[in-house]
């Protein structure tokens, strides 16, 4: 039986294609075969150029069988690693990722997966079920909907033979070229969680590495006083260390002003806020109120 998706995932990886960018988080501790699996094609390159191959409208966009060689100007099959064990457990619902099989064969995934264009549940009852790994983030689904809705033919490729339902960007006859092919570059997204400037949801703690000039450089956890009708936090004293070197991002004090910037602020693993702008307003207290903020 499926179950549910997992609270937690522990890697996020980025899809980069010439319709846009969006991040998928991966669920290491549900299938953490086919989660390794996937990370040795992103980490040998072998997922660089993927071309997305295969796309039916409501359904699924798949890729994993070729890639684009930039230096060759050709199509290439993927090599594969040997296949992986089947570890279904969870639902493919829209939005997820999943490992592609050899029709009738459980424990034949290797480099193939498609992303769930629409709620996709009965594929979870065939041949013990499709190995859900991950999950598009956010508003990532505007980019996978844009490829899903692209125009699609039967395409033939020497490596791979004749592809049905391949989707074509800007083609309206005549002969392809590798520009019509939409392909994506899959990369590891940074651990934010190491980043300088962190809420912990847990905590409810704003934890914060700061240049603060003559001062010197401090990693510094405020907690929220309030957040009505203005946000205000507070330096905890005893939280306050010493650094002995700054960070890229890291956030600035400056005592002439009062001025706090926080750069870039994680939430929850991602860049939540940016350009963060708080000012001193209770010197006594170290309370800090919000000015400003991007997202």
């Amino acid at each position: 039986m499926a179950t549910a998706r997992p609270a937690e995932a522990t890697t996020i990886v980025n899809f980069s294609t010439a319709m846009g960018n969006f991040s998928l988080e991966l669920f290491d501790d549900v299938a953490p075969g086919t989660v390794a699996n996937f990370l040795n094609y992103v980490d040998s390159g072998r997922y660089d150029n993927v071309v997305i191959h295969r796309s039916i409208l409501g359904f699924v966009i798949q890729g994993g069988l070729l890639s684009i060689d930039d230096q060759q100007n050709t199509v290439s099959r993927i090599i594969t690693d040997p296949n992986i064990v089947n570890e279904f457990s969870i639902s493919n619902t829209r939005g997820t990722i999943a490992m592609a099989r050899v029709g009738g064969q459980v424990n034949s995934a290797s480099s193939q997966w498609f992303i769930n264009a629409g709620n996709n549940s009965s594929l979870d009852s065939v041949d013990g079920g499709f190995t859900v790994f991950g999950r598009v983030l956010d508003d990532g689904m505007d980019v996978v909907d844009a490829i899903n809705a692209l125009f699609t033919t039967t395409v033939f490729f020497t490596v791979a033979g004749n592809l049905a339902d391949f989707p074509l960007l800007n083609f309206s006859g005549g002969n392809l070229t590798l520009a019509n092919l939409i392909d994506a570059s899959i990369s590891r997204a940074e651990d934010l969680n190491s980043a300088p400037n962190v809420f912990d949801e847990s905590t409810s703690l704003l934890n914060i590495q700061v240049d603060a000039g003559a001062a010197g450089l401090a990693a510094v956890s405020l907690f929220i006083v309030s957040s009505a009708p203005d946000t205000v936090i507070q330096v905890i004293p005893e939280s306050v260390e010493s650094l002995s070197a700054s960070v890229e991002k890291m956030a600035t004090f400056d005592d002439s002003s009062g001025r706090l910037l926080i750069p870039e602020l994680v939430i929850a693993g991602a860049v939540a806020f940016r350009d963060v702008v708080f000012i001193l307003s209770d010197v006594e207290q170290l309370q800090f109120t919000l000015e400003s903020f991007q997202q």
